[in-house]
């Protein structure tokens, strides 16, 4: 959910930079529940955006 609100990221660049098929993310944020790998990759990718975004403009994580 944060990559695509709070980073503005469309279903195609989540997929594209966690691996996971755009259709299945669309699945999770209707609800359906994420794999351990799905979840971890997902992290990942929040992670280290945010990280960027915190050394761009000094914001944290919440």
């Amino acid at each position: 959910m944060e990559l695509l609100h709070k980073h503005k990221l469309t279903y195609e660049q989540v997929g594209k930079y966690s691996g996971i098929d755009p259709e299945r993310i669309k699945a999770i944020k209707k609800g359906e529940e994420p794999t351990q790998e799905e979840r971890l990759r997902l992290r990942n990718v929040a992670y280290s955006l945010s990280e960027l975004r915190q050394k761009d403009t000094g914001e944290t994580m919440d």
